[in-house]
């Protein structure tokens, strides 16, 4: 099941010329393989949650960015992507109270405000936690030297700066609600932080923010 809507929305988002990421120089980032990693993160944190709609969080963590294939507004592309889950899921005879569950997650991820509204269902918080941990920590590092590698001067100061003010900065506070997603987003802290330290240090360069 799960298999058969991902490639839905890899087929869609290829067919619309929304797969590759326009904002920036960011050739090497696939909006599919976003997808990919936000369901792989929903799948940890729903680990162990036994009160909980696991299978709407999964469906709506497959769904959740493919609006990006109508329009580039981060808004505008939730409710693009609500709009397109719904028609997909009525036209495979899922049930009605299911379809407007994994809707309103779909429409809300986005409003990472809602993170901290009490009545917020689980749901959508884990939806919005994993949506939140992709892209951060490791592969973040990752990203910043993939930047930097495309630029016409490439230094490792520069590269040092870059990861300082992306990865660094993204993770300095911590946004998640649930146990599991807050350990998991110290940990990337701790990484991040280990890692700066090394590279200051291999570079000799005075770090005063750690």
């Amino acid at each position: 099941m799960y298999a058969k809507m991902f490639q839905f929305v890899k087929n869609y988002l290829e067919n619309n010329d929304g797969e590759t990421i326009k904002i920036g120089y960011f050739p090497f980032r696939k909006r599919s393989e976003h997808i990919s990693r936000v369901f792989m993160w929903s799948e940890r944190l729903l680990d162990g949650e036994p009160y909980i709609n696991k299978k709407a969080v999964l469906v709506s963590a497959i769904f959740h960015d493919i609006g990006y294939a109508l329009s580039l507004d981060n808004l505008k592309h939730a409710e693009n992507s609500a709009v397109i889950c719904k028609k997909y899921l009525i036209e495979n005879g899922y049930d009605i109270e299911f379809i407007n569950f994994v809707v309103y997650l779909v429409k809300n991820h986005s409003n990472k405000e809602l993170m901290t509204v009490n009545d917020t269902p689980l749901e959508l918080i884990l939806l919005m936690e994993a949506d939140l941990l992709d892209e951060t920590g490791a592969l973040s590092v990752v990203w910043d030297c993939m930047m930097e590698g495309s630029q016409q001067i490439q230094t490792f100061e520069k590269t040092y700066n870059h990861i300082l003010n992306y990865s660094y900065k993204s993770l300095k506070v911590n946004p998640m609600i649930t146990s599991k997603a807050k350990a998991f987003w110290e940990s990337k802290q701790n990484l991040i932080q280990e890692f700066i330290k090394q590279l200051s240090f291999d570079l000799e360069i005075k770090n005063e923010i750690l």
